[in-house]
């Protein structure tokens, strides 16, 4: 490790092109990357690897069986972008399996160490959310009016963030669209938030446009109509919707998709934004899904809003690099700004 009496001016620093750690974490996966900056400001991800969370008992096990596979020498600089709420030094988040602490990150030989909300590192890859680089999802693939860009993305969470262009770059302002309450869209939505409301007060967003939430309305809808429920897991329910074998399976599919494109234009509404990006785990594995589902009827469902949201883009970002070069490109501006 560098001497960590060393200041971010010398050659060792990541403004220079010294190679740094970054990590994308989730309720499920943990993405690690050595990463380095280009000379045209664009990051370089040298080394990637994708870990099962919960195959580890803590993130410090994780970092040091990438180190050691990956980056060595090891570098002085790790930034992790990760669900839930920072503060400080803490991670204010219940789907972790373990505890994110930056002390024992520190601790492990890190001169320095930085925390920040997946959902805006993900805003804050602005190479990854480049037209070229992404999919439409929407009926509009024009290019978007100026103004603030929307990145949402369902995982194990529903994460959010707004990117907000301004007179020294981008601004951006996470949040936490997962924890919205849900807002039914169809009669047999509302039935299945009524299921819900008879055990819980508080019915949010992600419980229903997310990968937990999927399997969550696949059980109710079977149990609302007496049924067996057959599949155990949210990649059981996709598979078994693709098979066209589960009626239940492919009705559950569909109400996410259309719940999502209802989100979304929320969220739009909400912010103003004038483009939509969508990130996350779950709507890859979902595209062929979309063309017979209502999203793009629900994303536009919006009284006289329609014609406003019909010229708003909403685009797949396919980067499956996105959150690690999102904390690189945050980590080299906080330092910048230093």
């Amino acid at each position: 490790m560098s001497n960590p009496t060393q200041t971010h001016a010398e050659a060792d620093s990541p403004l220079n092109g010294a190679p740094f750690l970054a990590a994308d974490v989730g309720g499920t996966h943990a993405r690690l990357a050595q990463v380095r900056r280009l000379p045209d400001g664009d990051i370089e991800v040298l080394a990637h690897q994708v870990y099962q969370g919960g195959a580890f008992a803590s993130f410090e096990a994780i970092v040091a069986d990438f180190v050691a596979k990956h980056a060595q020498p090891a570098p002085r600089d790790i930034v992790i972008a990760t669900t839930g709420v920072v503060r400080g030094d803490t991670v204010i988040n219940n789907n972790l399996p373990w505890t994110l602490s930056a002390a024992a990150l520190r601790a492990q030989g890190f001169a320095e160490v930085a925390l920040v909300n997946d959902f805006a590192a993900a805003a804050n890859a602005g190479q990854c959310l480049r037209k070229e680089r992404c999919r439409p999802l929407s009926s509009f693939d024009g290019d978007a009016e100026p103004g603030p860009s929307l990145v949402v993305g369902p995982g194990t969470g529903l994460g959010s963030a707004l990117r907000v262009p301004c007179r020294d770059g981008v601004l951006v302002l996470p949040g936490e669209a997962g924890q919205m309450s849900f807002a039914p869209g169809t009669p047999r939505e509302i039935a299945l938030l009524q299921a819900w409301m008879a055990e819980t007060s508080y019915v949010s967003c992600e419980q229903v446009v997310a990968g937990p939430g999927l399997l969550k309305t696949y059980a109710t809808l079977c149990r609302m109509d007496d049924a067996d429920a057959r599949q155990t897991t949210s990649a059981g329910v996709i598979e078994a919707a693709r098979r066209g074998d589960d009626a239940h399976a492919l009705e559950a599919v569909r109400i996410f998709c259309a719940a999502l494109g209802s989100v979304l234009a929320d969220l739009a509404m909400a912010h103003g934004a004038t483009s939509v990006f969508v990130a996350g785990g779950m709507v890859p594995r979902l595209l062929e899904f979309f063309p017979g589902s209502d999203f793009q009827a629900r994303f536009l469902d919006k009284g006289v809003m329609r014609a406003v949201l019909e010229h708003v883009p909403v685009r797949l970002v396919e980067d499956p690099h996105q959150g690690v070069i999102g904390a690189a490109s945050w980590h080299l501006q906080r330092l910048a700004t230093r």
